[in-house]
């Protein structure tokens, strides 16, 4: 049987330790000087979703939604959402008409999904079968799926219906008119 020194088993161990130290620290360093840029450009792109929806509106902010004006006339309402798709979660803005009626929907991120596939959720082909509709969606009634997306399909879709469920909750339920 082989003696090890503690020599031996603590240079190894200490090195080591120092390695995860130092890039430890360097991960602290890297997301203190990162996590600003992030946030601003999360947020503007939150912006230009609303501005896509809603070109020229003025945005009064609510706890979980946007109401757009245009020369002090509601135009209707933005929702912000977010649900699983197949390879994380897709962020959606979701705008309505002041009945609550789907007006266009803008997926702001969907970058864990599948290049070439799930990405497709982006397109207006497929964000087009929104508009128009109101209560509770489903992939086959009224709105197709894209081929070999299902995942990033029903993401969608189901962000849509957080946005449709904010809506009659807390808009039409009474908090805002």
């Amino acid at each position: 049987m082989q003696k090890f020194s503690l020599k031996e088993i603590l240079m190894p161990a200490l090195s080591l330790f120092v390695i995860c130290l130092v890039i430890a620290g360097s991960l602290a360093l890297v997301n203190a000087v990162t996590m600003e840029p992030i946030a601003a450009n999360a947020t503007r792109e939150a912006d230009e979703a609303r501005q896509v929806i809603f070109p020229g509106a003025a945005f009064e902010a609510h706890d979980d939604y946007f109401v757009a004006y245009l020369d002090e006339a509601l135009q209707g309402y933005c929702i912000e959402t977010q649900a699983q798709g197949y390879g994380g979660t897709i962020n959606v803005t979701v705008g309505l008409d002041p009945t609550g009626s789907v007006l266009k929907v803008q997926v702001v991120a969907a970058d864990g999904e599948t290049p070439g596939l799930g990405q497709k959720v982006k397109e207006p082909a497929f964000l087009d079968q929104f508009a128009g509709r109101t209560g509770a969606l489903a992939l086959g009634r009224g709105i197709d799926s894209i081929a070999s997306a299902t995942y990033s399909s029903q993401g969608v879709v189901d962000a849509v219906n957080k946005a449709l469920e904010i809506y009659n909750e807390q808009i039409k339920g009474g908090e805002a008119q």
